[in-house]
Protein backbone atom coordinates (compact mmCIF):
# COMPACT_ATOMS: atom_id res chain seq x y z
CA UNK A 1 0.00 0.00 0.00
CA UNK A 2 1.32 3.29 -1.16
CA UNK A 3 1.94 6.42 1.58
CA UNK A 4 -0.88 8.24 -0.11
CA UNK A 5 -3.20 5.66 -0.40
CA UNK A 6 -2.49 4.90 3.49
CA UNK A 7 -3.32 8.45 4.75
CA UNK A 8 -6.27 8.49 2.69
CA UNK A 9 -7.58 5.52 4.34
CA UNK A 10 -6.68 7.14 7.33
CA UNK A 11 -8.49 9.90 6.54
CA UNK A 12 -11.47 8.29 5.42
CA UNK A 13 -12.02 6.57 8.98
CA UNK A 14 -11.76 9.99 10.74
CA UNK A 15 -14.68 11.28 8.26
CA UNK A 16 -16.93 8.75 9.05
CA UNK A 17 -16.48 9.35 12.69
CA UNK A 18 -17.11 12.53 12.57
CA UNK A 19 -20.24 12.55 10.90
CA UNK A 20 -22.00 10.56 13.63
CA UNK A 21 -19.67 11.85 16.74
CA UNK A 22 -21.72 15.19 17.64
CA UNK A 23 -24.71 13.83 16.44
CA UNK A 24 -32.50 8.26 19.95
CA UNK A 25 -37.04 7.51 21.59
CA UNK A 26 -38.88 4.93 23.66
CA UNK A 27 -39.19 3.82 27.08
CA UNK A 28 -39.41 1.01 29.38
CA UNK A 29 -41.95 2.44 32.44
CA UNK A 30 -43.67 5.58 33.00
CA UNK A 31 -41.61 6.14 36.06
CA UNK A 32 -38.88 6.62 34.09
CA UNK A 33 -40.77 9.29 31.65
CA UNK A 34 -41.79 11.24 34.49
CA UNK A 35 -38.48 11.18 35.67
CA UNK A 36 -36.86 12.54 32.70
CA UNK A 37 -39.52 15.32 32.80
CA UNK A 38 -38.16 16.43 35.54
CA UNK A 39 -34.70 16.98 34.10
CA UNK A 40 -33.17 19.80 32.48
CA UNK A 41 -31.17 21.25 29.31
CA UNK A 42 -28.93 23.84 30.28
CA UNK A 43 -27.56 25.48 27.71
CA UNK A 44 -23.68 25.49 26.21
CA UNK A 45 -20.94 26.51 24.34
CA UNK A 46 -18.09 23.83 24.16
CA UNK A 47 -15.09 23.18 22.38
CA UNK A 48 -13.06 19.40 21.77
CA UNK A 49 -9.94 18.64 20.92
CA UNK A 50 -9.84 16.01 17.80
CA UNK A 51 -7.37 13.30 18.78
CA UNK A 52 -6.06 10.34 17.70
CA UNK A 53 -2.95 8.50 19.77
CA UNK A 54 -2.22 11.71 21.21
CA UNK A 55 -2.01 13.76 17.77
CA UNK A 56 -4.24 16.96 17.15
CA UNK A 57 -6.50 16.31 14.17
CA UNK A 58 -8.69 19.60 14.78
CA UNK A 59 -11.19 20.66 16.88
CA UNK A 60 -15.03 20.50 17.03
CA UNK A 61 -17.91 23.17 18.99
CA UNK A 62 -21.21 22.58 20.01
CA UNK A 63 -23.56 24.99 21.45
CA UNK A 64 -27.32 24.99 22.74
CA UNK A 65 -29.82 28.16 22.99
CA UNK A 66 -33.05 28.77 24.52
CA UNK A 67 -35.50 31.11 23.18
CA UNK A 68 -38.89 31.15 23.81
CA UNK A 69 -39.22 27.84 24.52
CA UNK A 70 -37.05 26.97 21.47
CA UNK A 71 -33.81 25.28 21.32
CA UNK A 72 -30.95 25.69 19.01
CA UNK A 73 -28.12 23.60 18.51
CA UNK A 74 -25.41 23.88 16.45
CA UNK A 75 -22.38 21.47 16.01
CA UNK A 76 -19.39 21.52 13.71
CA UNK A 77 -16.34 19.62 13.45
CA UNK A 78 -13.22 20.17 11.65
CA UNK A 79 -9.75 17.91 10.55
CA UNK A 80 -7.04 18.36 8.46
CA UNK A 81 -4.27 15.60 7.90
CA UNK A 82 -1.69 17.10 5.16
CA UNK A 83 -3.67 18.08 2.14
CA UNK A 84 -6.69 16.55 3.08
CA UNK A 85 -10.01 18.59 4.98
CA UNK A 86 -13.18 17.66 6.19
CA UNK A 87 -15.77 20.13 8.16
CA UNK A 88 -19.38 19.26 8.94
CA UNK A 89 -21.72 20.99 10.51
CA UNK A 90 -25.63 20.41 12.02
CA UNK A 91 -28.43 23.01 12.78
CA UNK A 92 -31.12 21.58 14.81
CA UNK A 93 -34.19 23.55 16.20
CA UNK A 94 -36.47 21.69 18.96
CA UNK A 95 -38.77 21.83 21.50
CA UNK A 96 -39.04 19.40 24.66
CA UNK A 97 -42.71 18.55 24.80
CA UNK A 98 -43.01 16.20 28.18
CA UNK A 99 -39.28 15.75 28.35
CA UNK A 100 -38.85 14.60 24.98
CA UNK A 101 -37.47 15.86 21.71
CA UNK A 102 -39.48 17.37 18.93
CA UNK A 103 -37.48 18.69 16.22
CA UNK A 104 -38.84 21.50 14.32
CA UNK A 105 -35.97 22.06 11.29
CA UNK A 106 -32.41 20.54 11.08
CA UNK A 107 -29.69 20.68 8.32
CA UNK A 108 -26.51 19.27 7.18
CA UNK A 109 -23.54 20.22 5.42
CA UNK A 110 -19.99 18.49 4.70
CA UNK A 111 -17.34 19.92 2.86
CA UNK A 112 -13.47 19.65 2.01
CA UNK A 113 -11.65 16.76 0.20
CA UNK A 114 -14.22 15.30 -2.00
CA UNK A 115 -17.82 16.11 -2.86
CA UNK A 116 -20.27 17.93 -0.92
CA UNK A 117 -22.86 16.67 0.68
CA UNK A 118 -26.29 18.09 2.65
CA UNK A 119 -29.46 17.79 3.82
CA UNK A 120 -32.45 20.48 5.76
CA UNK A 121 -35.51 19.39 6.61
CA UNK A 122 -38.82 20.95 8.18
CA UNK A 123 -40.55 18.67 10.45
CA UNK A 124 -44.26 19.74 9.62
CA UNK A 125 -46.14 18.28 12.80
CA UNK A 126 -49.72 19.88 11.35
CA UNK A 127 -49.70 17.65 8.28
CA UNK A 128 -47.60 15.02 10.09
CA UNK A 129 -44.57 15.04 7.60
CA UNK A 130 -40.81 15.49 7.07
CA UNK A 131 -40.24 17.80 4.46
CA UNK A 132 -36.84 18.54 2.29
CA UNK A 133 -36.06 22.00 2.02
CA UNK A 134 -34.24 21.82 -0.90
CA UNK A 135 -37.22 19.97 -3.40
CA UNK A 136 -40.10 20.58 -1.30
CA UNK A 137 -41.20 17.48 -1.05
CA UNK A 138 -42.36 15.10 2.12
CA UNK A 139 -40.31 12.59 3.21
CA UNK A 140 -41.49 9.21 3.13
CA UNK A 141 -40.91 8.46 7.05
CA UNK A 142 -43.30 8.81 10.01
CA UNK A 143 -42.24 11.49 12.13
CA UNK A 144 -44.68 10.58 15.01
CA UNK A 145 -42.40 7.56 15.51
CA UNK A 146 -39.55 9.33 14.09
CA UNK A 147 -39.95 12.46 15.99
CA UNK A 148 -36.26 13.78 16.11
CA UNK A 149 -32.81 14.29 14.14
CA UNK A 150 -29.92 12.75 15.07
CA UNK A 151 -27.21 15.88 16.22
CA UNK A 152 -30.81 16.61 18.70
CA UNK A 153 -30.79 13.05 19.67
CA UNK A 154 -27.39 13.35 21.82
CA UNK A 155 -29.32 16.03 23.74
CA UNK A 156 -32.39 13.77 24.47
CA UNK A 157 -29.68 11.09 25.67
CA UNK A 158 -28.41 14.17 28.42
CA UNK A 159 -31.67 14.22 29.34
CA UNK A 160 -32.41 10.69 29.83
CA UNK A 161 -29.05 9.69 31.39
CA UNK A 162 -29.92 11.96 34.42
CA UNK A 163 -32.29 9.62 35.05
CA UNK A 164 -30.35 7.36 37.37
CA UNK A 165 -32.30 4.33 37.48
CA UNK A 166 -32.50 4.00 33.32
CA UNK A 167 -29.73 1.73 31.90
CA UNK A 168 -30.39 1.20 28.45
CA UNK A 169 -32.19 3.80 25.72
CA UNK A 170 -33.44 2.80 22.32
CA UNK A 171 -34.19 6.01 20.08
CA UNK A 172 -35.69 6.41 16.71
CA UNK A 173 -34.48 9.43 14.67
CA UNK A 174 -33.93 10.57 10.82
CA UNK A 175 -30.36 10.99 9.89
CA UNK A 176 -28.10 13.45 8.65
CA UNK A 177 -29.38 12.12 5.14
CA UNK A 178 -33.05 12.45 6.12
CA UNK A 179 -33.82 8.47 6.49
CA UNK A 180 -35.27 6.96 9.71
CA UNK A 181 -32.44 5.01 12.28
CA UNK A 182 -32.98 3.64 15.23
CA UNK A 183 -30.17 4.05 18.08
CA UNK A 184 -29.19 2.08 21.01
CA UNK A 185 -27.33 2.91 24.02
CA UNK A 186 -26.41 1.60 27.55
CA UNK A 187 -25.09 3.10 30.62
CA UNK A 188 -21.84 1.72 31.65
CA UNK A 189 -21.07 3.65 34.68
CA UNK A 190 -19.22 6.87 36.37
CA UNK A 191 -15.08 7.23 35.58
CA UNK A 192 -12.66 10.39 36.07
CA UNK A 193 -11.61 11.79 33.52
CA UNK A 194 -8.37 14.11 33.04
CA UNK A 195 -9.12 16.21 29.75
CA UNK A 196 -7.60 19.39 28.06
CA UNK A 197 -10.62 20.98 30.31
CA UNK A 198 -9.37 19.75 33.65
CA UNK A 199 -10.27 16.39 36.00
CA UNK A 200 -13.51 15.28 35.39
CA UNK A 201 -16.18 12.47 36.96
CA UNK A 202 -18.37 11.47 34.09
CA UNK A 203 -21.31 9.16 33.11
CA UNK A 204 -19.76 6.28 30.83
CA UNK A 205 -22.62 5.49 27.84
CA UNK A 206 -21.58 3.01 25.24
CA UNK A 207 -23.33 2.83 21.73
CA UNK A 208 -25.08 -0.84 21.05
CA UNK A 209 -24.43 -2.18 17.61
CA UNK A 210 -25.24 -5.21 16.16
CA UNK A 211 -22.76 -7.32 14.01
CA UNK A 212 -20.36 -4.31 13.62
CA UNK A 213 -16.40 -3.41 14.49
CA UNK A 214 -17.23 -0.36 15.53
CA UNK A 215 -17.83 0.63 19.28
CA UNK A 216 -18.52 4.21 20.18
CA UNK A 217 -18.50 6.18 23.44
CA UNK A 218 -19.62 9.00 24.99
CA UNK A 219 -19.40 10.33 28.60
CA UNK A 220 -21.48 13.13 30.64
CA UNK A 221 -20.61 15.18 33.27
CA UNK A 222 -23.00 15.61 35.70
CA UNK A 223 -21.14 19.18 37.28
CA UNK A 224 -21.88 20.45 33.80
CA UNK A 225 -25.13 19.79 33.59
CA UNK A 226 -24.11 16.82 31.78
CA UNK A 227 -22.71 18.22 29.28
CA UNK A 228 -21.18 15.92 26.47
CA UNK A 229 -17.48 15.78 27.99
CA UNK A 230 -16.10 13.15 25.89
CA UNK A 231 -16.79 11.05 22.67
CA UNK A 232 -14.05 7.81 21.57
CA UNK A 233 -14.43 6.03 18.64
CA UNK A 234 -12.38 2.52 17.87
CA UNK A 235 -12.90 0.14 15.08
CA UNK A 236 -11.66 -3.67 16.08
CA UNK A 237 -10.17 -2.64 18.64
CA UNK A 238 -8.14 0.12 17.68
CA UNK A 239 -8.85 4.29 18.41
CA UNK A 240 -9.91 5.81 15.51
CA UNK A 241 -10.48 9.01 17.09
CA UNK A 242 -11.22 11.34 21.00
CA UNK A 243 -12.92 14.45 21.29
CA UNK A 244 -12.38 15.59 24.50
CA UNK A 245 -13.37 18.77 26.15
CA UNK A 246 -11.24 22.02 25.96
CA UNK A 247 -13.59 24.74 26.86
CA UNK A 248 -17.37 25.60 27.88
CA UNK A 249 -19.32 28.81 28.60
CA UNK A 250 -22.17 28.05 30.37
Amino acid sequence: MTFWRTIKMHFATLQVMLTGALLTASFTSSAMVSESNSATLIPYETRYEVLRGGSNYGEAVRSLSLTDGVYKLYTETEISLLFLSDRRRFWSEFVLEEGRIQTQTFAYKRSGTGRDKGFSGIFDWQQKQLINRNTTQPVAVNIVQYSMDEAANVEQLRLDVQNQAQTDFVYNVIDEKGQADELRFQRVGEEVLTLPYGEITAVKVERVRENSRRETDYWFAPELGYVLVKMAQREDGDEVATLQLSHIQQ
